[in-house]
C-alpha cells in the first residue's frame, strides 16, 4: 500500500477564509494565541491539499472548504467530504512555519511527525526512551547526537498518532529502530520499523532536510516484505516502498485555480 505525503509553509496560506468551511470558521474564531491560529491554518490547509490531490477532485475553489477535518473521539482528524466520511485517512504535524501530511486510503493506519532538531536532555533520553533507543544514543557521535534523538522522538510520535493515542501513552512503549540513522547528507527516504509492546509492528521512512526530521510510518499488514524481526533496523528490501510525494500533482492542480487573494501568510 502507498502513502502519500505533502507539506506546505505558512507563506502558502491565503490571508483569507475561503477555504474554510463554516464550522471550520467558527472553530478559529476560537483561537485567540497568534501562534496556535497560524499553526491550525497550516494545517488545515496542507491537508485538505492533500486530500483533493489524492481523490482526484475537481479544480474548484469550493472543494477546499468542503473538505472538512473533524476530531475523532481520539483527538485524531477524520476527514469528511461535504458532510460524509471520506475515503481516506491521514496524519498531519508542523513545525517552525511548515506543514506535512500524511495520507493513505481509509482501511489504512497511518501517522506522521515534523520535528526540528535539537538538543534534548540526558534527562530527557533516560525518561522517554527505551533501553534499545538509549544504546542508539550512546553510539552516536556527538556530532549526530541531536539529529538521533530527534529522529528517534519524532518515530515515537509518529506510531502513537497511528495508533490513534498519541502522547497520552508512555513513549516507551515505541521501540524505534530507524535504519542509517547516522546519515546525515542528502533528502532521500530512509526506511523504520518500530515495535509498540501492544503487539502492533510498523514501517515506514525517514528523512532529515534543513534541520526538520520528517517521519511516516503505517502498521505492518499494509506493507509488502513486512517480515523483519523488530527491534531490527530494517534495509531498502524489508520496508515499504518509499512515501509519494503530492507536491508536483498539486502545483499543477494550483496552475489551474484563480485564487480570491494572495497567499500571503495571515499576520
Amino acid at each position: 500500500m502507498d502513502a502519500y505525503w505533502l507539506e506546505q509553509t505558512n507563506s502558502d496560506v491565503p490571508s483569507g477564509d475561503w477555504w474554510l468551511s463554516e464550522s471550520e470558521c467558527a472553530r478559529q474564531g476560537g483561537l485567540h494565541i497568534p501562534k496556535r491560529r497560524s499553526d491550525w491554518r497550516l494545517g488545515r490547509w496542507t491537508a485538505k491539499h492533500a486530500v483533493a490531490v489524492y481523490l482526484n477532485l475537481p479544480r474548484s475553489q469550493p472543494v477546499l472548504a468542503g473538505v472538512e477535518l473533524r476530531p475523532a473521539p481520539s483527538g485524531a482528524p477524520k476527514v469528511f467530504l461535504r458532510g460524509r466520511t471520506a475515503p481516506v485517512h491521514l496524519s498531519l504535524s508542523h513545525s517552525h512555519g511548515v506543514g506535512l501530511c500524511a495520507i493513505v486510503r481509509a482501511g489504512a493506519e497511518v501517522g506522521c511527525d515534523l520535528e526540528t532538531v535539537e538538543a534534548r536532555s540526558p534527562i530527557f533520553v533516560a525518561d522517554y526512551f527505551t533501553d534499545d533507543e538509549q544504546e542508539l544514543v550512546r553510539r552516536a557521535p556527538a556530532v549526530s547526537r541531536d539529529q538521533v534523538v530527534t529522529l528517534l522522538w519524532s518515530i515515537k510520535e509518529s506510531v502513537l498518532k497511528a495508533l490513534g493515542c498519541g502522547l497520552r501513552s508512555d513513549t516507551r512503549s515505541v521501540n524505534a529502530a530507524p535504519a542509517d540513522y547516522l546519515n546525515s547528507h542528502g533528502d532521500g527516504w530512509f526506511p523504520v520499523s518500530a515495535a509498540h509492546d501492544g503487539g502492533s509492528q510498523f514501517y515506514g521512512w525517514w528523512r532529515v532536510s534543513e534541520d526538520l526530521v520528517r517521519t511516516i510510518v503505517m502498521e505492518g499488514r499494509g506493507c509488502q516484505n513486512s517480515t523483519t524481526t523488530l527491534p531490527k533496523a530494517p534495509d531498502s528490501t524489508s520496508a515499504c516502498a518509499a512515501p509519494i510525494s503530492l507536491a508536483e500533482k498539486w502545483r499543477s492542480l494550483r496552475s489551474g485555480l484563480s485564487f480570491p487573494e494572495s497567499t500571503n501568510s495571515a499576520a
